[in-house]
């Protein structure tokens, strides 16, 4: 793998806002601000075709961050108005937050897979905190834990509702479907895992593919089960050998900076998750008998201690865990039995972990 926005590594080495870039002719990063995260901002990308231009994730919902999308817009010397097309890799708020906003200004359609626009929906239900909650009991989280998601959860999630994240798609956007936008090949390429719905964007004009949070260079997007039914890491991994084909020139992520060597970086993702797959198999190999998730997420390695993480960050790292439990479960190398509403689980054989 090889970096090739450097002046986006550089900013972001110093913890600072990169540049609005042109990446090639007819295409712009321009990097929107998401307040109070360790991200520090989406890489929003601006694309032209004949009649105007393509938006892919304007970014977070907030006054600095409108102001930075709309700045980043005039130093590519183009009006808001002549945005046609809001595409959303996914509707995690920092990546859908302002779609609304800039459909209002423009007149712009928002696109999206139909697995997000479902999401939006879930979303929206009166019944969200009340499925949530027996999720983490499922889990085994503490009562704490359980208030804190779905207490002060809901209030994050109504005030991210009310400042418009909710928005719904206009056009639902399917695998391998060309966008469209007159005088450019852009292709939606359907890569759930990291989200039900998530898009990445392969831009066959000028060899480039947008990635959103799919494959980014440094990190690994989180990979999270929300339910207790659906299994994102087979669908993530799947998700990752569809991209081998397509060979970009450039990889145009929505977090921290551009590279080339797809592949190489496309193994390393791979085997992340392999490693972690052994890690989580082996603890529930050890005493005692039976593990909640929420046991097994607290025992694994994650980049800080347990102690030193957030609540959110808790979450995260929990449906991390129940991801891959139920990805070794598919296996055969665990099991996972309800007692007294608990999911516990316990070794079920050996499995090659390939």
């Amino acid at each position: 793998m090889r970096v090739t926005g450097t002046l986006q590594q550089e900013a972001w080495a110093r913890k600072e806002i990169p540049p609005v870039e042109r990446v090639v002719p007819g295409v712009w990063s321009v990097p929107v601000p998401i307040p109070d995260n360790p991200l520090r901002y989406v890489l929003s990308y601006l694309i032209e075709h004949s009649a105007g231009f393509v938006l892919v994730d304007p970014g977070w919902d907030a006054p600095a961050s409108w102001q930075a999308l709309t700045d980043g817009l005039d130093a590519c010397g183009v009006p808001l108005s002549a945005v046609t097309a809001v595409l959303v890799t996914h509707v995690h708020p920092d990546h859908h937050g302002l779609s609304g906003a800039v459909r209002e200004a423009s007149g712009a359609w928002i696109g999206m897979h139909e697995g997000e626009d479902a999401l939006l929906a879930r979303f929206s239900r009166p019944d969200m905190a009340g499925s949530m909650a027996g999720y983490l009991r499922w889990c085994g989280a503490p009562d704490e834990h359980v208030g804190q998601m779905t207490d002060g959860g809901r209030r994050t999630a109504n005030a991210a509702m009310a400042r418009g994240a909710i928005v719904r798609a206009d056009r639902l956007i399917g695998h391998g479907e060309l966008i469209d936008v007159p005088g450019l090949r852009l292709r939606a390429v359907w890569t759930p895992g990291h989200s039900p719905g998530h898009l990445c964007f392969h831009d066959e004009t000028h060899g480039l593919l947008l990635t959103g949070d799919h494959v980014l260079p440094r990190i690994t997007p989180n990979i999270s089960a929300w339910d207790q039914e659906s299994e994102p890491l087979a669908a993530y991994l799947d998700s990752l050998e569809k991209l081998r084909p397509l060979a970009p020139d450039e990889v145009l992520p929505a977090h921290e900076y551009r590279f080339a060597g797809l592949d190489d970086r496309l193994d390393t993702l791979r085997e992340h998750h392999l490693e972690r797959l052994k890690e989580a198999a082996d603890i529930v190999g050890s005493g005692p008998a039976r593990h909640t998730a929420w046991q097994v997420a607290r025992q694994v390695t994650w980049s800080r201690p347990w102690s030193a993480l957030s609540p959110f960050q808790h979450q995260a790292a929990l449906g991390e865990v129940v991801a891959h439990l139920r990805h070794l479960r598919s296996l055969r190398a665990v099991s996972c039995a309800a007692v007294g509403g608990v999911g516990l689980w316990h070794p079920a054989g050996t499995a090659q972990l390939a």
